[in-house]
Protein backbone atom coordinates (compact mmCIF):
# COMPACT_ATOMS: atom_id res chain seq x y z
CA UNK A 1 0.00 0.00 0.00
CA UNK A 2 1.53 3.67 -1.21
CA UNK A 3 1.37 5.84 1.40
CA UNK A 4 -0.37 9.19 1.17
CA UNK A 5 0.42 10.87 3.99
CA UNK A 6 3.33 13.57 2.67
CA UNK A 7 6.42 14.11 4.05
CA UNK A 8 5.58 17.27 6.67
CA UNK A 9 2.49 15.48 8.16
CA UNK A 10 5.11 12.25 8.83
CA UNK A 11 7.70 14.45 10.44
CA UNK A 12 4.87 16.24 12.24
CA UNK A 13 3.83 13.04 13.34
CA UNK A 14 7.04 11.03 14.19
CA UNK A 15 8.05 14.33 16.19
CA UNK A 16 4.60 14.47 18.27
CA UNK A 17 4.18 10.86 18.65
CA UNK A 18 7.97 11.12 21.12
CA UNK A 19 7.51 14.68 22.35
CA UNK A 20 10.34 16.11 20.66
CA UNK A 21 10.17 19.67 19.52
CA UNK A 22 11.49 21.30 16.12
CA UNK A 23 14.80 22.87 17.79
CA UNK A 24 15.55 19.66 19.34
CA UNK A 25 15.73 18.12 16.37
CA UNK A 26 17.42 21.28 14.66
CA UNK A 27 19.94 20.48 17.23
CA UNK A 28 20.49 16.90 16.79
CA UNK A 29 20.66 17.07 12.93
CA UNK A 30 22.88 20.22 12.65
CA UNK A 31 20.43 22.32 10.38
CA UNK A 32 18.72 25.67 11.12
CA UNK A 33 15.41 25.00 12.90
CA UNK A 34 13.45 27.64 10.26
CA UNK A 35 14.53 24.26 7.74
CA UNK A 36 12.64 21.66 9.81
CA UNK A 37 9.86 23.97 9.73
CA UNK A 38 9.85 24.70 6.10
CA UNK A 39 10.09 20.67 6.01
CA UNK A 40 6.59 20.70 8.14
CA UNK A 41 4.41 22.92 5.79
CA UNK A 42 6.16 21.29 2.72
CA UNK A 43 7.48 24.29 1.11
CA UNK A 44 10.63 22.11 1.27
CA UNK A 45 11.40 18.35 0.48
CA UNK A 46 14.47 16.36 1.68
CA UNK A 47 15.84 15.44 -1.73
CA UNK A 48 16.24 11.54 -2.60
CA UNK A 49 19.71 10.20 -1.44
CA UNK A 50 20.39 13.33 1.27
CA UNK A 51 21.70 12.07 4.89
CA UNK A 52 18.46 14.06 6.47
CA UNK A 53 16.63 10.97 6.37
CA UNK A 54 18.67 8.57 7.75
CA UNK A 55 19.81 11.40 10.74
CA UNK A 56 16.10 11.78 11.76
CA UNK A 57 15.67 8.48 11.91
CA UNK A 58 18.63 7.37 13.98
CA UNK A 59 17.85 10.68 16.62
CA UNK A 60 14.48 9.69 17.21
CA UNK A 61 15.35 5.76 17.66
CA UNK A 62 17.23 6.45 20.01
CA UNK A 63 14.86 9.20 21.94
CA UNK A 64 12.48 6.09 22.59
CA UNK A 65 12.19 6.16 26.11
CA UNK A 66 9.00 4.19 27.15
CA UNK A 67 6.83 1.39 26.31
CA UNK A 68 4.04 4.44 25.73
CA UNK A 69 6.13 5.89 23.40
CA UNK A 70 7.21 3.13 21.05
CA UNK A 71 3.37 2.36 21.02
CA UNK A 72 2.78 5.63 19.38
CA UNK A 73 5.11 5.70 17.66
CA UNK A 74 3.57 2.16 16.23
CA UNK A 75 0.73 3.62 15.76
CA UNK A 76 2.16 7.05 13.66
CA UNK A 77 3.77 4.27 11.38
CA UNK A 78 0.49 2.27 10.73
CA UNK A 79 -1.00 5.42 9.63
CA UNK A 80 1.86 5.93 7.42
CA UNK A 81 2.25 2.32 5.59
CA UNK A 82 0.47 -0.50 6.92
CA UNK A 83 3.04 -2.84 4.79
CA UNK A 84 6.24 -1.86 7.47
CA UNK A 85 7.25 -4.87 9.12
CA UNK A 86 7.20 -4.89 12.57
CA UNK A 87 9.81 -6.91 13.56
CA UNK A 88 12.35 -4.40 11.86
CA UNK A 89 14.01 -2.23 14.45
CA UNK A 90 13.59 0.91 15.34
CA UNK A 91 15.48 2.75 13.89
CA UNK A 92 14.96 1.13 10.37
CA UNK A 93 10.98 1.68 10.78
CA UNK A 94 11.15 5.02 11.04
CA UNK A 95 13.10 5.47 8.35
CA UNK A 96 11.11 3.18 6.02
CA UNK A 97 8.32 5.76 7.41
CA UNK A 98 10.14 8.92 6.55
CA UNK A 99 11.31 7.33 3.03
CA UNK A 100 7.47 6.58 2.06
CA UNK A 101 6.43 9.89 2.99
CA UNK A 102 9.38 12.23 1.33
CA UNK A 103 8.23 9.43 -2.16
CA UNK A 104 5.00 10.65 -1.90
CA UNK A 105 6.13 14.43 -1.44
CA UNK A 106 8.55 14.32 -4.06
CA UNK A 107 6.69 12.58 -6.58
CA UNK A 108 3.37 14.72 -6.16
CA UNK A 109 5.47 17.71 -6.36
CA UNK A 110 7.18 16.50 -9.46
CA UNK A 111 3.05 15.32 -11.07
CA UNK A 112 2.12 19.50 -10.20
CA UNK A 113 5.04 20.98 -11.74
CA UNK A 114 4.56 18.63 -14.81
CA UNK A 115 0.80 19.56 -14.74
CA UNK A 116 1.63 23.23 -14.29
CA UNK A 117 4.74 22.77 -17.07
CA UNK A 118 1.82 21.29 -19.60
CA UNK A 119 -0.62 24.13 -18.82
CA UNK A 120 2.37 26.75 -19.80
CA UNK A 121 3.37 25.08 -22.36
CA UNK A 122 -0.09 24.83 -23.66
CA UNK A 123 -0.40 28.65 -23.98
CA UNK A 124 1.85 30.19 -26.72
CA UNK A 125 3.43 33.55 -25.79
CA UNK A 126 2.45 36.23 -27.99
CA UNK A 127 5.88 38.75 -29.10
CA UNK A 128 3.68 41.75 -27.74
CA UNK A 129 5.02 44.77 -30.33
CA UNK A 130 3.75 47.82 -31.75
CA UNK A 131 3.41 46.32 -35.19
CA UNK A 132 1.14 43.47 -33.44
CA UNK A 133 -1.44 45.36 -31.82
CA UNK A 134 -4.61 44.09 -32.64
CA UNK A 135 -5.28 40.24 -30.48
CA UNK A 136 -7.92 37.78 -31.38
CA UNK A 137 -8.99 35.02 -29.34
CA UNK A 138 -9.88 34.50 -25.79
CA UNK A 139 -6.15 31.83 -25.57
CA UNK A 140 -4.50 34.77 -27.12
CA UNK A 141 -5.29 37.32 -25.11
CA UNK A 142 -4.64 35.07 -22.11
CA UNK A 143 -1.09 34.76 -23.68
CA UNK A 144 -0.91 38.24 -24.22
CA UNK A 145 -1.77 39.11 -20.80
CA UNK A 146 1.14 36.49 -19.50
CA UNK A 147 3.34 38.06 -21.73
CA UNK A 148 2.93 41.03 -20.51
CA UNK A 149 3.09 40.90 -16.66
CA UNK A 150 5.98 38.15 -17.60
CA UNK A 151 7.88 41.57 -19.26
CA UNK A 152 6.95 43.68 -16.18
CA UNK A 153 8.88 40.88 -14.15
CA UNK A 154 12.02 41.29 -15.88
CA UNK A 155 11.79 45.18 -15.48
CA UNK A 156 12.94 46.85 -11.87
CA UNK A 157 9.95 47.41 -9.86
CA UNK A 158 10.91 51.14 -8.74
CA UNK A 159 8.58 53.87 -8.79
CA UNK A 160 5.65 52.09 -11.47
CA UNK A 161 5.04 49.21 -9.85
CA UNK A 162 1.11 48.95 -9.38
CA UNK A 163 -0.32 46.26 -12.14
CA UNK A 164 -4.15 47.23 -12.76
CA UNK A 165 -6.56 44.47 -13.68
CA UNK A 166 -10.30 43.60 -14.30
CA UNK A 167 -12.22 41.23 -14.63
CA UNK A 168 -16.16 42.24 -15.35
CA UNK A 169 -17.46 39.07 -17.28
CA UNK A 170 -19.54 36.43 -15.79
CA UNK A 171 -17.26 34.07 -13.52
CA UNK A 172 -17.81 30.43 -14.13
CA UNK A 173 -15.62 29.03 -11.35
CA UNK A 174 -14.56 25.92 -13.10
CA UNK A 175 -14.08 27.34 -16.20
CA UNK A 176 -11.45 30.45 -15.21
CA UNK A 177 -9.69 28.49 -13.25
CA UNK A 178 -8.75 26.20 -16.25
CA UNK A 179 -7.87 28.91 -18.43
CA UNK A 180 -6.45 31.41 -15.72
CA UNK A 181 -4.38 29.01 -13.50
CA UNK A 182 -1.57 29.84 -15.63
CA UNK A 183 -2.11 33.91 -15.31
CA UNK A 184 -2.49 33.34 -11.22
CA UNK A 185 0.95 31.82 -11.54
CA UNK A 186 2.64 34.80 -13.71
CA UNK A 187 0.90 37.30 -11.03
CA UNK A 188 1.60 35.63 -8.18
CA UNK A 189 5.28 35.83 -9.02
CA UNK A 190 4.88 39.35 -9.80
CA UNK A 191 3.36 40.39 -6.71
CA UNK A 192 6.97 38.31 -5.68
CA UNK A 193 8.59 41.19 -6.95
CA UNK A 194 7.77 43.79 -5.22
CA UNK A 195 4.52 44.63 -7.87
CA UNK A 196 1.11 45.65 -6.17
CA UNK A 197 -1.80 44.48 -7.99
CA UNK A 198 -5.01 46.33 -8.12
CA UNK A 199 -7.95 43.73 -9.52
CA UNK A 200 -11.16 45.26 -10.59
CA UNK A 201 -14.30 42.91 -10.34
CA UNK A 202 -18.57 42.13 -10.55
CA UNK A 203 -19.78 40.33 -8.01
CA UNK A 204 -21.98 37.57 -8.93
CA UNK A 205 -24.81 36.37 -6.87
CA UNK A 206 -23.95 32.72 -7.67
CA UNK A 207 -22.71 31.47 -4.16
CA UNK A 208 -20.63 28.40 -5.44
CA UNK A 209 -18.90 31.07 -8.29
CA UNK A 210 -17.78 33.55 -5.14
CA UNK A 211 -16.76 30.94 -3.00
CA UNK A 212 -14.58 29.13 -5.83
CA UNK A 213 -13.31 32.68 -6.70
CA UNK A 214 -12.33 33.51 -3.11
CA UNK A 215 -10.54 30.10 -2.65
CA UNK A 216 -8.51 30.88 -6.36
CA UNK A 217 -7.25 34.13 -5.45
CA UNK A 218 -5.86 32.71 -1.93
CA UNK A 219 -1.98 32.40 -2.92
CA UNK A 220 -1.99 36.24 -4.13
CA UNK A 221 -4.28 37.43 -0.72
CA UNK A 222 -1.64 35.94 1.05
CA UNK A 223 0.78 38.15 -0.28
CA UNK A 224 -1.16 41.23 1.03
CA UNK A 225 -0.14 43.27 -1.75
CA UNK A 226 -3.12 42.01 -3.82
CA UNK A 227 -5.63 45.02 -3.64
CA UNK A 228 -9.51 43.37 -4.57
CA UNK A 229 -11.72 45.74 -5.65
CA UNK A 230 -15.71 45.40 -6.70
CA UNK A 231 -18.45 47.72 -8.39
CA UNK A 232 -20.35 49.24 -5.33
CA UNK A 233 -23.61 49.10 -7.40
CA UNK A 234 -24.29 45.75 -7.91
CA UNK A 235 -25.99 46.14 -11.26
CA UNK A 236 -23.61 47.52 -12.74
CA UNK A 237 -23.10 46.44 -16.77
CA UNK A 238 -19.85 46.50 -17.66
CA UNK A 239 -19.42 43.24 -18.95
CA UNK A 240 -17.18 42.98 -22.21
CA UNK A 241 -14.58 45.51 -21.13
CA UNK A 242 -11.49 44.59 -19.34
CA UNK A 243 -8.32 45.54 -18.66
CA UNK A 244 -4.56 44.58 -17.89
CA UNK A 245 -2.61 47.50 -17.63
CA UNK A 246 1.22 48.09 -16.54
CA UNK A 247 2.44 51.85 -16.17
CA UNK A 248 5.57 52.58 -18.21
CA UNK A 249 5.31 49.28 -20.04
CA UNK A 250 2.39 48.20 -21.82
CA UNK A 251 -1.49 47.75 -21.91
CA UNK A 252 -4.65 45.53 -23.13
CA UNK A 253 -7.54 47.01 -23.59
CA UNK A 254 -10.01 43.41 -23.72
CA UNK A 255 -13.31 43.46 -25.49
CA UNK A 256 -16.20 41.41 -25.90
CA UNK A 257 -17.99 41.19 -29.54
CA UNK A 258 -20.43 38.63 -29.31
CA UNK A 259 -23.65 38.88 -26.80
CA UNK A 260 -22.27 35.85 -24.80
CA UNK A 261 -19.59 38.61 -23.41
CA UNK A 262 -16.33 36.41 -23.24
CA UNK A 263 -13.54 38.24 -24.04
CA UNK A 264 -12.41 38.10 -27.43
CA UNK A 265 -10.60 40.99 -29.02
CA UNK A 266 -7.77 43.10 -27.97
CA UNK A 267 -6.09 46.12 -28.43
CA UNK A 268 -2.19 45.96 -27.01
CA UNK A 269 -0.56 49.26 -26.57
CA UNK A 270 2.66 50.74 -25.95
CA UNK A 271 2.41 54.33 -26.38
CA UNK A 272 2.95 56.40 -22.86
CA UNK A 273 0.17 58.81 -23.55
CA UNK A 274 -2.35 55.83 -24.71
CA UNK A 275 -1.03 53.66 -21.36
CA UNK A 276 -1.97 57.25 -19.42
CA UNK A 277 -4.99 57.22 -20.56
CA UNK A 278 -6.30 53.64 -19.17
CA UNK A 279 -4.25 54.05 -16.25
CA UNK A 280 -6.25 57.41 -15.29
CA UNK A 281 -9.83 55.71 -16.31
CA UNK A 282 -8.99 53.02 -14.66
CA UNK A 283 -7.98 54.79 -11.14
CA UNK A 284 -11.32 57.09 -11.97
CA UNK A 285 -13.26 54.11 -11.86
CA UNK A 286 -12.04 52.76 -8.47
CA UNK A 287 -12.10 55.73 -6.79
CA UNK A 288 -15.89 56.67 -8.09
CA UNK A 289 -17.53 53.15 -8.65
CA UNK A 290 -15.59 50.54 -6.78
CA UNK A 291 -14.94 49.88 -2.79
CA UNK A 292 -12.22 47.69 -1.51
CA UNK A 293 -13.27 44.00 -0.94
CA UNK A 294 -9.93 43.03 1.65
CA UNK A 295 -8.66 44.86 4.47
CA UNK A 296 -5.22 43.86 5.31
CA UNK A 297 -3.96 43.75 8.83
CA UNK A 298 -0.27 43.46 9.20
CA UNK A 299 2.02 43.59 12.73
CA UNK A 300 1.98 47.02 12.87
CA UNK A 301 -1.68 46.94 12.58
CA UNK A 302 -2.25 44.31 15.19
CA UNK A 303 -4.08 45.98 17.65
CA UNK A 304 -5.85 47.36 14.99
CA UNK A 305 -7.42 44.03 14.17
CA UNK A 306 -8.49 43.01 17.91
CA UNK A 307 -10.07 46.38 18.23
CA UNK A 308 -12.13 45.09 14.61
CA UNK A 309 -12.43 41.78 16.44
CA UNK A 310 -14.14 42.95 19.47
CA UNK A 311 -16.39 45.33 17.72
CA UNK A 312 -17.26 42.39 15.19
CA UNK A 313 -17.90 40.07 18.38
CA UNK A 314 -20.29 42.27 20.11
CA UNK A 315 -22.61 42.26 16.94
CA UNK A 316 -25.67 40.70 17.76
CA UNK A 317 -26.23 37.38 15.27
CA UNK A 318 -24.28 33.72 15.22
CA UNK A 319 -20.65 33.26 15.01
CA UNK A 320 -18.37 30.65 12.87
CA UNK A 321 -14.75 29.95 13.30
CA UNK A 322 -12.54 27.30 12.62
CA UNK A 323 -8.70 27.36 14.42
CA UNK A 324 -6.10 25.20 14.41
CA UNK A 325 -4.46 26.29 18.14
CA UNK A 326 -7.04 27.36 20.99
CA UNK A 327 -8.89 30.79 21.06
CA UNK A 328 -7.82 32.69 23.75
CA UNK A 329 -11.43 32.79 24.50
CA UNK A 330 -11.28 29.30 26.09
CA UNK A 331 -8.43 31.08 29.10
CA UNK A 332 -10.27 31.43 31.94
CA UNK A 333 -9.37 35.23 32.72
CA UNK A 334 -7.35 34.73 36.19
CA UNK A 335 -5.24 32.21 34.24
CA UNK A 336 -5.11 34.59 30.98
CA UNK A 337 -3.49 37.45 33.42
CA UNK A 338 -1.41 34.61 35.21
CA UNK A 339 0.09 34.09 31.96
CA UNK A 340 0.28 37.58 30.09
CA UNK A 341 3.08 38.18 33.66
CA UNK A 342 5.19 35.87 31.97
CA UNK A 343 5.29 38.53 28.50
CA UNK A 344 7.97 41.07 28.70
CA UNK A 345 4.69 43.87 28.70
CA UNK A 346 4.66 47.40 30.61
CA UNK A 347 2.04 47.32 33.69
CA UNK A 348 -0.02 49.70 31.23
CA UNK A 349 0.05 46.66 28.36
CA UNK A 350 -0.85 44.50 30.99
CA UNK A 351 -3.68 46.34 32.23
CA UNK A 352 -4.94 46.66 28.82
CA UNK A 353 -4.40 43.27 27.45
CA UNK A 354 -6.54 42.48 30.06
CA UNK A 355 -9.39 44.59 29.98
CA UNK A 356 -9.47 44.00 26.73
CA UNK A 357 -9.96 40.16 27.13
CA UNK A 358 -12.20 40.21 29.91
CA UNK A 359 -14.20 42.49 27.75
CA UNK A 360 -14.02 40.43 25.15
CA UNK A 361 -14.77 36.75 26.99
CA UNK A 362 -18.13 38.63 28.45
CA UNK A 363 -19.23 40.23 25.17
CA UNK A 364 -18.74 35.50 24.19
CA UNK A 365 -20.24 34.40 27.44
CA UNK A 366 -23.36 36.82 27.30
CA UNK A 367 -23.88 36.28 23.40
CA UNK A 368 -23.79 32.59 23.75
CA UNK A 369 -27.30 32.89 25.85
CA UNK A 370 -28.86 34.01 22.67
CA UNK A 371 -26.86 33.08 19.59
CA UNK A 372 -24.94 30.08 17.74
CA UNK A 373 -21.54 29.70 18.34
CA UNK A 374 -19.92 26.90 15.61
CA UNK A 375 -16.54 26.41 16.77
CA UNK A 376 -14.06 24.00 14.85
CA UNK A 377 -10.49 22.65 16.17
CA UNK A 378 -8.32 20.55 14.80
CA UNK A 379 -7.25 17.30 17.63
CA UNK A 380 -3.52 19.11 17.23
CA UNK A 381 -4.66 21.99 18.80
CA UNK A 382 -5.45 20.14 21.99
CA UNK A 383 -2.86 17.71 21.95
CA UNK A 384 0.06 19.90 21.20
CA UNK A 385 -0.39 21.96 24.41
CA UNK A 386 -0.53 18.52 26.44
CA UNK A 387 2.47 17.73 24.46
CA UNK A 388 4.50 21.01 23.92
CA UNK A 389 3.31 22.48 27.54
CA UNK A 390 3.37 25.43 25.70
CA UNK A 391 0.61 27.53 24.27
CA UNK A 392 1.19 30.17 21.24
CA UNK A 393 -0.27 33.92 22.36
CA UNK A 394 -1.63 35.50 18.66
CA UNK A 395 -1.71 39.13 19.39
CA UNK A 396 -2.58 38.75 16.51
CA UNK A 397 -0.12 38.18 13.35
CA UNK A 398 2.51 38.58 16.97
CA UNK A 399 3.07 35.48 17.84
CA UNK A 400 4.43 34.97 21.65
CA UNK A 401 4.92 30.80 23.43
CA UNK A 402 4.75 30.73 26.95
CA UNK A 403 5.60 27.95 29.02
CA UNK A 404 2.66 26.05 30.80
CA UNK A 405 2.41 24.11 33.61
CA UNK A 406 0.57 21.32 33.69
CA UNK A 407 -2.45 22.49 36.13
CA UNK A 408 -2.70 25.36 33.71
CA UNK A 409 -3.40 22.99 31.43
CA UNK A 410 -5.71 21.11 33.15
CA UNK A 411 -7.34 24.56 33.91
CA UNK A 412 -7.78 25.34 29.88
CA UNK A 413 -9.32 21.79 29.17
CA UNK A 414 -11.90 22.34 31.87
CA UNK A 415 -13.39 25.27 31.22
CA UNK A 416 -13.71 24.05 27.78
CA UNK A 417 -16.04 20.95 28.78
CA UNK A 418 -17.49 23.66 31.08
CA UNK A 419 -18.69 25.88 28.19
CA UNK A 420 -19.58 22.58 25.86
CA UNK A 421 -21.51 21.68 29.00
CA UNK A 422 -23.07 24.89 29.93
CA UNK A 423 -24.06 26.51 26.74
CA UNK A 424 -26.38 24.10 24.36
CA UNK A 425 -25.60 27.29 21.59
CA UNK A 426 -21.77 26.27 21.90
CA UNK A 427 -21.38 23.81 19.46
CA UNK A 428 -18.07 22.31 19.27
CA UNK A 429 -16.58 19.69 16.98
CA UNK A 430 -12.59 18.48 17.19
CA UNK A 431 -11.69 16.70 13.32
CA UNK A 432 -8.91 14.69 12.90
CA UNK A 433 -6.05 17.03 11.50
CA UNK A 434 -5.20 14.13 8.91
CA UNK A 435 -8.91 14.52 7.37
CA UNK A 436 -8.52 18.24 6.87
CA UNK A 437 -5.88 20.32 4.53
CA UNK A 438 -6.70 24.05 3.54
CA UNK A 439 -3.73 23.44 1.15
CA UNK A 440 -2.62 26.85 2.10
CA UNK A 441 -1.49 28.63 4.85
CA UNK A 442 -4.13 29.93 6.85
CA UNK A 443 -4.17 29.25 10.59
CA UNK A 444 -7.92 30.56 11.52
CA UNK A 445 -11.13 31.97 9.99
CA UNK A 446 -13.93 33.70 11.73
CA UNK A 447 -17.27 34.76 10.18
CA UNK A 448 -19.83 36.94 11.86
CA UNK A 449 -22.91 36.54 10.70
CA UNK A 450 -24.45 39.65 8.60
CA UNK A 451 -21.23 41.22 9.50
CA UNK A 452 -17.40 40.58 8.58
CA UNK A 453 -15.29 37.48 7.66
CA UNK A 454 -11.59 37.19 9.36
CA UNK A 455 -9.23 35.05 7.84
CA UNK A 456 -5.71 34.88 9.83
CA UNK A 457 -2.65 33.50 7.64
CA UNK A 458 1.27 32.97 9.41
CA UNK A 459 2.09 36.19 8.62
CA UNK A 460 -0.99 38.50 8.36
CA UNK A 461 -4.87 38.79 8.64
CA UNK A 462 -7.55 39.90 6.94
CA UNK A 463 -11.54 40.96 7.33
CA UNK A 464 -14.08 41.24 4.29
CA UNK A 465 -17.04 42.85 5.30
CA UNK A 466 -19.44 42.72 2.00
CA UNK A 467 -22.52 41.17 2.83
CA UNK A 468 -22.17 39.09 0.01
CA UNK A 469 -19.21 37.34 0.60
CA UNK A 470 -20.04 37.26 4.23
CA UNK A 471 -23.17 35.59 3.66
CA UNK A 472 -21.71 32.89 1.04
CA UNK A 473 -19.47 31.86 3.30
CA UNK A 474 -21.70 31.50 6.43
CA UNK A 475 -23.51 29.37 3.93
CA UNK A 476 -19.87 27.00 3.03
CA UNK A 477 -19.05 26.77 6.56
CA UNK A 478 -22.81 25.38 7.21
CA UNK A 479 -21.94 23.07 4.65
CA UNK A 480 -18.79 22.07 5.94
CA UNK A 481 -20.42 21.60 9.64
CA UNK A 482 -23.15 19.16 7.99
CA UNK A 483 -20.21 17.18 6.23
CA UNK A 484 -18.29 16.58 9.95
CA UNK A 485 -18.92 13.38 11.20
CA UNK A 486 -21.40 13.25 14.03
CA UNK A 487 -18.78 11.43 16.44
CA UNK A 488 -16.62 14.30 16.38
CA UNK A 489 -19.14 16.97 16.89
CA UNK A 490 -20.86 14.89 19.62
CA UNK A 491 -20.50 16.91 22.97
CA UNK A 492 -20.67 13.68 25.09
CA UNK A 493 -17.88 12.02 23.23
CA UNK A 494 -15.92 15.37 22.92
CA UNK A 495 -16.38 16.09 26.44
CA UNK A 496 -15.12 12.27 27.79
CA UNK A 497 -12.14 12.21 25.64
CA UNK A 498 -11.50 15.88 26.98
CA UNK A 499 -11.86 14.56 30.78
CA UNK A 500 -9.39 11.34 29.81
CA UNK A 501 -6.82 14.06 28.74
CA UNK A 502 -7.34 15.49 32.06
CA UNK A 503 -6.56 12.38 33.95
CA UNK A 504 -3.88 11.46 31.82
CA UNK A 505 -1.97 14.82 33.06
CA UNK A 506 -3.38 14.33 36.30
CA UNK A 507 -1.13 11.30 36.61
CA UNK A 508 1.89 13.59 35.35
CA UNK A 509 1.29 15.75 38.52
CA UNK A 510 1.73 12.30 41.51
Amino acid sequence: MITKIKFGECLHLLLSALDISNNRLSKAINVDSSLISRWMHEKRIPLYHSNYIENIALFLSQNVLNSFQEQHLNEVINIISVNIDKTVDTKDRIMKALLESQGCSLESKKAALGKKNSNLKSIQRINLSKENNIIIGRKNIISAMLSLIEIAIKEKCINNNVIYMSCNSNINATNFYDDFICLRDVVLKALRNGYTVKFLFKLTCNLTATINFIKFLQPLIETGHFLLYYYKAYDTFDFGRESTIIPSIGALSILSTTPSFGIDSAFYIENQVGIDILSNNFNAILLNSSKSLVKYYTLNKSLEYIDSLDESEKRAGNQFLFKDSLSLLTIPSILFKKLLEKLPFTNNQLIKELELHNCRLNTFLSNLQYYEYFNIYTLNSIQKIIKSKQLSFNFPICINTIDLEIGDIIVIIQNIINLIITYDNYKFALINELSYNNGKNITSFIIKEKHRVYIEYSNLAVSIKEPMIVYALEEHFRESWEHISPVDKNKKDIVKWLEHQIDVLKKQLV
